[in-house]
């Protein structure tokens, strides 16, 4: 859609006024070190689960094929529901086999000597961990980890089940965003002025936080769509007092956490005192409903904001 003109530049311009005080709330949260850096702990779910010979294999393998940092927690799952943490190496009914249960085809294409011995095993751990982290970057991970899990294993409830485990065995992550201040402004939250019952510039002044890490609004207002609960999306052009974005540009990056998308979500979060969590969150600030969505079944490879005067 395209970008707002000179109208609506002066109008988002109102709700960007008085950059004080909310850099004297949050300046100190969003800067300060080097951009970029991602480190996360292993829970203490995964202390007990993931044998501990095990995750330097999973955090090499996503290193060298770019998993990002969810990298590493994700084959740990794929591992513990395939084999077991190589309990069960098969064959499986279907005739796959091995630490991360390949079948035979796709093993020939995607199979790797990790560990330098000289074969290609899928029953030695290294050689099939790096494998699957070689398919996964292959087919979509990490900008579409749905997407990537389900080509490993066509069900929904797989790919669900699997970052379930990935997320349970993560453990706190420390996120450095961009050094430096955003500016934002402080927003009146009762201020019902402007277009779209006043949401539109609450809307586009919140999303252009993501303009710093390269993440541009990509749908704004379109025709009718559902959501997954039944309701009318935000987006609906015939909902007048109502306005959202969707924040997916090829400059943004979908790497969970720490990708560009992510300190957009972020940024948002801290901007609205929202928990800076994944998920879906709700909140209502003055005249306004706000809603944040980040990596739920629907939202990997894009960060939704609603926003709807109530």
């Amino acid at each position: 859609m395209t970008r707002p003109l000179a109208a609506a530049s002066a109008l988002a311009a109102v709700a960007l006024a008085g950059l004080v005080c909310f850099l004297a709330l949050f300046g100190a949260l969003l800067g300060g070190q080097a951009s970029g850096q991602v480190a996360c702990a292993v829970s203490p779910e995964g202390e007990r689960a993931i044998p501990a010979e095990l995750r330097p294999v999973y955090r090499q393998a996503s290193v060298r094929y770019r998993l990002g940092t969810r990298g590493e927690w994700v084959l740990a799952g794929i591992n513990s529901i395939e084999s077991g943490f190589g309990e069960n190496l098969g064959p499986s009914s279907a005739g796959a086999y091995g630490w991360m249960q390949f079948m035979p085809a796709t093993w020939a294409a995607y199979g790797v000597d990790a560990d330098g011995d000289g074969q290609r095993d899928p029953a030695d751990p290294e050689d099939a961990i790096h494998a699957a982290a070689r398919y996964l970057s292959a087919s979509g991970a990490p900008r579409d980890w749905h997407r990537a899990l389900f080509a490993y294993n066509h069900a929904d409830w797989y790919v669900r089940q699997v970052l379930a485990l990935a997320d349970s065995y993560q453990g706190a992550c420390t996120l450095t965003l961009d050094s430096g201040p955003v500016e934002l402004g402080e927003l009146d939250f009762t201020d019902t002025a402007g277009s779209w019952g006043g949401s539109r510039k609450f809307a586009l002044a919140l999303a252009g936080l993501g303009e710093r890490h390269g993440c541009f609004p990509t749908s704004e207002k379109r025709e009718r769509k559902y959501t997954a609960s039944g309701g009318i999306s935000d987006h609906w052009v015939g909902q007048a007092d109502a306005y959202a974005v969707d924040i997916n540009s090829a400059s943004c990056t979908m790497d969970y956490p720490g990708g560009d998308a992510d300190r957009t979500a972020r940024a948002i979060a801290l901007a609205l005192d929202l928990p800076t969590r994944t998920g879906t969150v709700n909140a209502v600030r003055g005249a306004y409903r706000f809603q944040l969505i980040w990596q739920d079944d629907d939202h990997y490879d894009h960060v939704h904001l609603g926003v709807a005067r109530i």
